[in-house]
């Protein structure tokens, strides 16, 4: 005679696993984002328009969720670079813009938002989590150093911290 078991599904971490920002409801027409240009189009944010159109079918002023986070200032990822040198600031600004183009390619709501110099450490706000992992270990494949993810509450918060290892 077989047993049936019983497993306890408390342990789980309950994950919230939608973006406030993205529209519930799927729109009919073709809307273009007004802030960078990008267009929405079978539930897609693409950077092409769709179907050869030129212009879009929506007239009202809209915003993606990239360009409203940005506006907002609400990040949904951060990078700090600890101990960037004089000398490989450039280097690594490129890097970074690079990467984003990358990223931006195959995703248009993953940006930097925002970055900040103070004291020889760089601040990187980004729009996604994701684009902050991306970011940090873009920086250590080039420049090496030390790399730690640190996760806010539902997982939709990544903080990133990359260090510059003096050897």
């Amino acid at each position: 005679m077989r047993s049936i078991k019983k497993y306890n599904t408390m342990y789980k971490k309950r994950v919230l696993e939608r973006d406030c920002y993205l529209p519930r409801r799927s729109p009919k027409e073709i809307i273009q984002c007004t802030g960078c240009g990008a267009f929405y189009f079978r539930r897609r944010w693409t950077l092409t328009p769709p179907g050869g159109f030129i212009t879009p079918v929506n007239a009202h002023p809209t915003y993606c969720p990239a360009c409203t986070k940005t506006r907002e200032r609400f990040p949904g990822g951060e990078l700090h670079l600890v101990g960037v040198e004089a000398a490989n600031r450039n280097e690594i600004a490129r890097i970074l813009r690079n990467e984003e183009e990358r990223a931006r390619q195959k995703n248009p709501l993953e940006r930097i938002m925002r970055l900040q110099a103070t004291n020889g450490d760089w601040r990187v706000e980004t729009t996604t989590e994701k684009l902050a992992q991306r970011l940090g270990r873009s920086i250590r494949k080039a420049r090496g150093g030390k790399l730690q993810y640190k996760w806010g509450h539902n997982n939709k918060f990544a903080r990133v911290v990359w260090e510059q290892v003096t050897e």
